[in-house]
């Protein structure tokens, strides 16, 4: 999978925010202005974002109030990520990067992995920051050892949203907490009929295949992240892409990637779909499932098979390893990812840390709930397992896909095998094996 197409889903997460609270968000700073005139600022913490430009003034009105009072010398400016990560890494290295970023979760592994990242625990400890008020799922992303160079932002399990007037009408109990993915597939058979289809879903996105093919009880890549042959190729994992591309091209019950791209709009809203596998960005903000869908649904858990499993879409702050204001970077990151932050993330979307989930109502809340519990489940994504592993398992996983999706009928075990070596050959030459 291609790295826009990996972080596809955390801008839809920001623009639901945005259109969220559209009272909030008519006096923005333009890119590469400071947030605000501090007179008496003696440090300027250059912080390199993607956060929607609408965003800014929350984050003026409901962060920064805060850090500029614990860090009164500090003056925050805001600019845009550099336009690859090869540039920034180089900046890094130059000294003359901005000293805090946003990543993708497809770009943490590889910025740590280049050495460019400041270890936060210390900073942590000797400020009394407690990573323990964190969800732990949300820090799986640059964790290492005692080291974590990186907090969380926004971020998703999955789960799947389900029409509960389409169920009644078939005659199907609503899904239960442990429902499997034999009676996921059992019911969007009997779901799908008169045009409508049993689901619908990213068939040919590897983050959400990785969950499957986790639940089970396959692997794309070894633990520790350096081989791809015999693990996305294993029995289990040919087993696990064989019974998901079955429920496309033999069952018939989803639109395939591409019959699906000709489809315009949200099928699960359209009611065109009975189901829909995805995280929790529909759900979001004035356009969202929640304020515009006419008909009953609920959310069920993403369903099992020999385990529970999930994944996690993630964005987060990191500090440049070159800054010259360590301090107060970790200061910018402490109130931006904190219990201060996540108030203003968790208001449409994900809490990451414990205390604003059960403030906010998130951990009762009937659609939430469920995303959060799903977060338990999660361990480090194979595409993200190691700085190799979004082309070694992401792109590879993704070709083979789309193969399997276009030509019914080839081999899965035959595809896999190809990806793998391929994916092998990416992680070798990544690592310089040979």
């Amino acid at each position: 999978m291609k790295r826009s197409q990996r972080l596809r889903l955390i801008p839809v997460a920001l623009v639901a925010l945005s259109a969220a609270l559209p009272g909030a968000i008519s006096h923005a700073a333009p890119a590469g202005t400071t947030a605000r005139a501090h007179a008496a600022a003696k440090v300027d913490v250059r912080f390199a974002n993607f956060i929607d430009p609408k965003q800014l003034p929350l984050v003026q009105k409901m962060i920064l109030p805060a850090y500029y009072k614990a860090y009164p010398n500090a003056n925050v400016a805001f600019e845009p990520i550099p336009d690859s990560r090869v540039k920034a890494v180089t900046q890094i290295a130059a000294g003359t990067a901005a000293d805090v970023f946003n990543l993708g979760d497809g770009d943490v592994g590889w910025y740590q992995d280049k050495n460019a990242l400041k270890d936060l625990a210390p900073y942590a400890k000797a400020t009394h920051f407690s990573f323990s008020q964190y969800i732990p799922s949300t820090l799986i992303l640059g964790h290492s050892g005692s080291h974590q160079y990186s907090l969380p932002k926004d971020y998703s399990s999955l789960a799947v949203y389900y029409n509960k007037d389409m169920f009644k009408a078939a005659g199907i109990p609503f899904p239960s907490n442990n429902w499997t993915w034999d009676q996921f597939r059992a019911d969007a058979i009997k779901l799908t009929k008169n045009g409508v289809e049993g689901f619908t879903a990213g068939g040919d996105w590897s983050r959400l295949v990785d969950a499957v093919v986790r639940s089970l009880g396959g692997r794309l890549i070894s633990p520790d992240g350096r081989k791809v042959l015999g693990y996305m190729n294993s029995a289990a994992s040919t087993k696990a892409v064989q019974f998901w591309v079955d429920l496309f091209n033999k069952d018939k019950v989803a639109l395939t990637p591409t019959a699906a791209k000709a489809v315009n709009g949200d099928q699960f809203a359209s009611q065109k779909a009975a189901m829909n596998i995805t995280g929790i960005w529909p759900s979001l903000g004035d356009s969202g499932y929640r304020k515009t869908l006419k008909f009953h649904w609920g959310v069920a858990p993403f369903p099992r098979g020999s385990a529970s499993a999930n994944t996690i879409c993630y964005a987060g702050f990191v500090m440049s390893k070159a800054t010259k204001h360590p301090k107060e970077a970790w200061g910018l990151i402490q109130y931006m990812s904190g219990p201060v932050g996540d108030q203003l993330w968790a208001t449409n979307g994900l809490p990451a840390v414990k205390s604003v989930a059960d403030k906010t109502g998130a951990t009762h809340d009937p659609v939430s709930s469920v995303f959060l519990k799903g977060a338990t489940f999660t361990n480090l994504p194979d595409d993200l397992n190691g700085a190799a592993a979004p082309q070694g398992v992401g792109d590879t996983l993704t070709e083979g896909l789309d193969l399997l999706f276009n030509s019914p009928g080839t081999s899965v075990s035959q595809v896999l095998t190809i990806e793998a070596n391929k994916g092998q050959k990416n992680v070798n030459s990544y690592y310089g094996s040979k």
